[in-house]
Order: structure tokens, then sequence, then C-alpha cells
């Protein structure tokens, strides 16, 4: 697989900034060299108490175009944007509309608890907490033949009832509090949490909790769900070989 490369860099204490950022790039152009299936590599500095904010990027945007990288070009972030669901969730806390260790059961709309609760699930035992930890014991929706559905239909648009439906086929209920299993579904779930306390989507909400304006995320935005932001750059091309997807045309 084609891999863009991301680097957590922990500043040097006594180096003037202008020798660090020679540093950064002779390092980042060297971890480029010695992986030639990536694609390219964004790094982003930000320091505020040393008034420092950097970005550089190395590498094409397109395979086919080679057209160069630059800094500011847009990334899916995938499942990345779990820590936003999270937060927005903990900001419902902080206000008192949610409780960390609440069960799920009324904070759910009525059409997904009969979903859960017709295969066996007992959504009082379950809490926010849970869901948030992906300690619920609730079958994901995500397999390998999931990924298989999604390569014979890329273009095609799954709802949540879909994937809840789907995981509720694919598997039973496990132990809660138990076990550590990664899912989506868990966020799938908090989203509509957010929703149905606020009545609106749960991007729109997720804006004004983690107040997108006052942090000047301008080019913050879940794609198919909101508007291609109208100043930002054309999406950076992602690749995963085995299905060849590539993001940047929209495949996945």
């Amino acid at each position: 697989m084609k891999k863009r490369l991301l680097l957590n860099i922990v500043l040097i204490p006594f180096i003037g900034f202008a020798q660090l950022q020679t540093i950064f790039q002779s390092k980042i152009d060297s971890i480029y060299e010695k992986n030639k299936n990536a694609v390219g590599i964004i790094v982003h500095v930000e320091a505020p108490e040393q008034n420092i904010s950097w970005s550089y990027a190395k590498g094409v945007l397109d395979i086919k175009t080679n057209e160069i990288l630059n800094s500011q070009q847009p990334v899916l972030i995938a499942s990345n944007t779990k820590p936003y669901v999270a937060a927005a969730i903990l900001r419902l806390v902080e206000k008192g509309q949610v409780r960390i260790n609440q069960s799920i059961k009324n904070l759910l709309s009525k059409k997904t608890r009969q979903l859960l609760e017709k295969d066996g699930y007992d959504l009082n035992t379950i809490t926010v907490k849970h869901l948030l930890s992906h300690t619920s014991g609730i079958q994901d929706y995500v397999d390998d033949a999931y990924f298989e559905l999604v390569n014979q239909r890329p273009q095609y648009k799954w709802t949540k009832e879909e994937q809840i439906k789907r995981a509720m086929e694919i598997g039973s209920p496990q132990k809660v509090g138990e076990k550590f299993s990664y899912g989506d579904i868990n966020y799938l779930l908090l989203a509509e949490i957010i929703e149905q306390k606020k009545r609106q989507p749960f991007y729109t909400i997720i804006r004004d909790l983690l107040k997108y304006k006052e942090l000047s995320l301008t080019q913050k935005w879940f794609i198919d769900l909101e508007k291609y932001p109208s100043k930002a750059l054309p999406l950076a091309h992602q690749y995963a070989d085995k299905y060849n997807w590539d993001s940047g045309i929209r495949m996945i």
C-alpha cells in the first residue's frame, strides 16, 4: 500500500528555529527518499510559546500527474475524526447534558434501540464511557467482507441504519466493559447521541461544541456531508493498492 507518513516531532531546546527548520527538512527529505512507496509527507510544527507555526511537504499530490504536494493540502483523516466526536461528547458532559456513566438506552433513537435490542443487546448496561473506550461489546459492521462490498460499489453511500443492521447480522453481543474491541459502530452511536441531544446533524453541532471559528479551523469538514471549503486546495490523493482506491477522486 502506498503511504503518507505522519511524524511527531519534539522540539530540541537551545537550537534556533532557523537551524532546527533545516534539520527538520533534511530529516523529512531523507525519510521520503528511503520510503519509495511514500506518495508524500506533510509535517506541521505548532509551538505557540516559541512563536513557531511551521509546515513542510515533500512528495506529490497525485502519482498520475506528479504535481508537487503543498503543505496546506487537505487530506482525509479517516478514523482520526473519532477524537472530534469524543471531544464533542465530553463537551456535552461538561454542559451537564450527558453523563459519562449514563446508560445509552434513552440517548439513542427509537429505531436504533429496536435494532440493537432485537439482537439481544441490553442497552441499560452499556454506557457512554463504554462507547468512548470501545468496550461496549457491540459488534462492529466493518470487516474484510465489508471492504469487499465497498469495493464492489465504491460510489454507494451507506446509511447509518444499513451499517447497524449489518453489525447485527454478522455478530452477537459480547460482555460489556470486559474487552477492548475497536469498532466504528461505537462512534456512529456517539454521533447519534449528539444528534438526539441537539436535534441537528452531528457535524454541524461539533463545529459549535468544539469552537471551530475560535480555533481558526476553517478548512476542516466532514467530506460528503458538508460543502468543500471555498479556499481549500484540492484534496490530496491517498491510495490503497489492494482495492485500487484513490481518495483524491472520492472512491472511499
